[in-house]
C-alpha cells in the first residue's frame, strides 16, 4: 500500500512539473558557430531527460554485456553449491538414522556438487564405516589425512581403524602423530594410555596417564588409582633390572597415590625392609590394613618384618594389627587362622563364630569343621560343617569386573582378556572360576587346613 502511494505521487509530481513546463513562457537560444537553435524551455527540457535515460540505458547495456557471463558462471556455482550443502545435509540426517545406504548416496551426489571434497570424504567414510565397508572407509581416511585442513580428522577415523582390527603397532604411529598434530587433543588419551598398556609399555602409559590426568580427560580419582598401578609395574620392571632405589622411588609413589593397594604397600614394604628402614617399612603395613582392610598377606609380611617366629607371637602380634578393625569380618576371619595355627583353639572358635554372625562362608565352614575334629573329636559336628562348606558363599578374591574370572594374586591385567585395572577384592557371586581352580591346585585358601599339618 505504501508503495502504490510513492508511485501515484511520483505521478502527480511529474504532470504537475509538465504543466508548470508547458505553461511556462521563454525560449532558449543556443548558437555554435554557423548554427542556431531557439527551442521552448519545456521541449529543451524534455530532450535533456530523454538524453540521460538514454545514455543510462547504453551504460546498463554496456555492463549487462561485461558482467553478464560472470554473473552466470556464479549463479550456476552458488546453485550447485546449493545443491551439494543440500545433499551433505540429507546425507548427514541419514547416518544418523542409521540408513548407512542412503547416506552413501548422499555422499557421492554431495562429493560430485562440492568444491570441498573433506566433507564429501568424511561423509563417504563414515558411511562406510557403517556399511561395514572398512576398507572404503579407510580409503576415504587416508584421503583426508593428507590434506592440511582435514588431516586430524582423517587420522582420527584411521586410528579408530586400526583400534579396532587390533593393530596395535599401527594405531601407537597414528596416535603420535595425532598428538603431534595436536598436543591438547584430550578424546586420545584414555585409549592412547590403554594402548601404552597393551604393549606393556609401561614408562609411556605413565607418561599419557599424567597428560590425561594434566588435562582433565579422566576422572582424578580413577587416574590416581590407574597411574598407581602402572607405577607398580614400572617398580617391578627396575627391580627386576636390579635397580632397587628405582623401584622404590615408584613404589612410593604407588603406595602415596593409592594408599589402600595393598600390592605396592608389601612389596614396598618388602624394599623398605631389605633397605633396613624396617619401622618406616612396619608403618607402611600398617597404613596399609587401616586403609584397605584386612588382607592375610600383609599380615604375613608384618610379620616377617618383626621376625617373629613363634605360632602364639605371630597370633599377638597379627591381634595388635587388628586393633583398628575389631569388627571387619576379614580382620576376624585373619585371626582365626593365626588362632588355629597357634593352636589357641578357643581364640579360633570365639573369632569364627564372631566372623559366621557377620557374613558366613565357605573357609569358615571349613575351618570350624577342622576345629571341631582336632578340638572335640566331634564326627557329627565335623560332618555338619563340610556340608555348610559345601552351600556357603565362597571367600574374597580377586575378581576381573569384565570377564568375572577369578584369580588369588592381583595383576595389573587379566590373564584371560587383558583388561586393565578392574581387579576387585570381593566375594564372587557365581561358582569359582577355572582360572581359579587351577590356581588352587597350586596355592590353597587356607594354609595348613588339612588335620596332617597338625
Amino acid at each position: 500500500m505504501m508503495r502504490v502511494g510513492y508511485l501515484c505521487l511520483q505521478t502527480a509530481l511529474l504532470v504537475l512539473g509538465g504543466v508548470w513546463l508547458a505553461n511556462e513562457p521563454g525560449t532558449v537560444t543556443i548558437v555554435w558557430r554557423e548554427w542556431r537553435v531557439d527551442a521552448q524551455i519545456g521541449i529543451l527540457v524534455l530532450l535533456i531527460v530523454c538524453l540521460v535515460v538514454f545514455g543510462i540505458t547504453v551504460y546498463r547495456s554496456w555492463q549487462i554485456l561485461r558482467h553478464g557471463p560472470m554473473r552466470l558462471l556464479s549463479s550456476h556455482r552458488l546453485g550447485r553449491e546449493r545443491k551439494g550443502y543440500r545433499e551433505l545435509t540429507m546425507g548427514m540426517v541419514s547416518l544418523a538414522a542409521g540408513d548407512a545406504s542412503e547416506a552413501l548416496r548422499h555422499a557421492y551426489k554431495a562429493n560430485s556438487l562440492l568444491n570441498e571434497p573433506n566433507a564429501g570424504h568424511l561423509l563417504i567414510a563414515e558411511a562406510a564405516k557403517l556399511q561395514g565397508k572398512m576398507a572404503l572407509a579407510k580409503e576415504h581416511y587416508e584421503a583426508m589425512s593428507q590434506t592440511a585442513d582435514a588431516a586430524l580428522a582423517g587420522l582420527r577415523g584411521l586410528f579408530e581403524h586400526a583400534v579396532l582390527e587390533g593393530d596395535h603397532a599401527t594405531a601407537l604411529k597414528l596416535g603420535a602423530k595425532i598428538r603431534e598434530l595436536k598436543k591438547d587433543s584430550i578424546w586420545l588419551l584414555p585409549r592412547y594410555f590403554q594402548l601404552k598398556v597393551a604393549v606393556r609399555d609401561w614408562e609411556g602409559a605413565d607418561e599419557v596417564l599424567e597428560d590425561a590426568i594434566r588435562r582433565k580427560a579422566v576422572p582424578t580419582d580413577r587416574g590416581k588409582r590407574d597411574r598407581a598401578y602402572v607405577l607398580f609395574e614400572r617398580g617391578k620392571s627396575a627391580l627386576h633390572k636390579g635397580d632397587t632405589a628405582t623401584a622404590i622411588g615408584f613404589l612410593r609413589e604407588a603406595n602415596d597415590l593409592h594408599p589402600g593397594f595393598w600390592p605396592a604397600a608389601i612389596e614396598y614394604a618388602r624394599l623398605l625392609g631389605e633397605e633396613g628402614r624396617k619401622r618406616r617399612a612396619l608403618r607402611v603395613l600398617e597404613q596399609a590394613w587401616s586403609w584397605g582392610g584386612a588382607f592375610k598377606p600383609v599380615a604375613e609380611e608384618y610379620i616377617l618384618l618383626e621376625q617373629v617366629m613363634n605360632p602364639v607371637d605371630e597370633y599377638k602380634l597379627v591381634k595388635k594389627l587388628t586393633a583398628v578393625s575389631k569388627n571387619d569380618p576379614d580382620a576376624l576371619l585373619v585371626l582365626s587362622e593365626f588362632a588355629f595355627e597357634a593352636r589357641l583353639w578357643g581364640e579360633t572358635r570365639r573369632h569364627l563364630e564372631a566372623f559366621q554372625e557377620i557374613l558366613p562362608s565357605e573357609n569358615a565352614n571349613k575351618l570350624l569343621a577342622v576345629l571341631e575334629d582336632v578340638e572335640n573329636d566331634n564326627t557329627a559336628a565335623v560332618d555338619q560343617w563340610w556340608q555348610a562348606a559345601a552351600t556357603a558363599a565362597g571367600d574374597k578374591v580377586w575378581i576381573c569386573t569384565e570377564c568375572h574370572n577369578q584369580f588369588i594374586e592381583w595383576k595389573s591385567c587379566c590373564d584371560s582378556c587383558n583388561s586393565f585395572g578392574l581387579f576387585k577384592w570381593q566375594r564372587p557371586v557365581d561358582a569359582p572360576s577355572t582360572v581359579l581352580i587351577e590356581q588352587q591346585k597350586v596355592i590353597p585358601l587356607l594354609n595348613r587346613l588339612d588335620t596332617k599339618c597338625l
